[in-house]
């Protein structure tokens, strides 16, 4: 990076995360990252006109990988707290028809923008609510619906809600993607891991996202299932 094409203010903070040593501590790293991400958001954005091309080109650069190494490290730290067993489970009722509208808003836009049909069902069989965890089962959603909007480039992404023989709640979110060969099927839900390293390269992604919900899935009493025939996309549900 040529630290002279960028503001100094940008300098500065890269300077300050690059020499942080580890033992600094998480909250050091994610505070500077925060501080960062605002910085570099406000240059981008050049309210005041006075950045070139380039210096605008370099903090949105910047502004971006802080984003994403935001993510990776609270991904990393959900996973130790899982693995430790101090991540927190807060139990209520979560109403269905709250959930849908809380996918549909989050959602429905970002996959329109990729020309991906966007629907969510819940099935007439179902209760009115759920009794678990409202965050982590949005993060689980989340995950799946993240991943499944990022590696389908036509046709169609769903979730749909239904309840099974067994009174267990069905969260399947189906997508007409790219698909899973079955030999990589449990390989992807180990932490860092996907498909293969053409997938990495092409759609990018941490390869703990499904790590992720696999354990808290777990954490809440139930469990993810994929099933997947390439190409015709894969659908992951979630057991509750």
């Amino acid at each position: 990076m040529d630290y002279q094409a960028i503001p100094i203010e940008v300098a500065g903070l890269v300077a300050r995360i690059t020499l942080a040593r580890p033992d600094d501590g998480n909250r050091i790293s994610v505070r500077m990252l925060r501080e960062l991400e605002d910085v570099c958001g406000a240059l981008a954005d050049n309210v005041e006109g006075n950045l070139t091309d380039k210096q605008i080109r370099y903090a949105d650069t910047i502004r971006q990988a802080g984003t994403d190494l935001m993510t990776l490290i609270n991904e990393i730290l959900d996973l130790a707290k899982i693995e430790s067993g101090t991540m927190a489970v807060e139990i209520s009722q979560v109403r269905f028809g709250n959930l849908r509208d809380y996918v549909d808003q989050t959602f429905r836009q970002v996959a329109e923008e990729k020309g991906l049909q966007f629907s969510v069902e819940l099935d007439e069989g179902l209760p009115g609510t759920v009794e678990t965890d409202d965050m982590r089962l949005r993060q689980v959603l989340r995950n799946l619906l993240s991943n499944a909007i990022k590696f389908t480039e036509r046709g169609r992404v769903k979730l749909r809600i239904t309840r099974t023989s067994n009174d267990v709640i069905a969260f399947s979110v189906a997508d007409t993607g790219i698909g899973i060969p079955q030999d990589k099927q449990r390989l992807i839900f180990e932490a860092f891991q996907q498909a293969d390293g053409t997938t990495s390269r092409e759609y990018g992604g941490t390869g703990l996202g499904l790590s992720i919900s696999r354990e808290l899935a777990r954490l809440l009493g139930g469990e993810i299932r994929v099933a997947s025939t390439p190409p015709r996309g894969r659908t992951f549900t979630l057991y509750l």
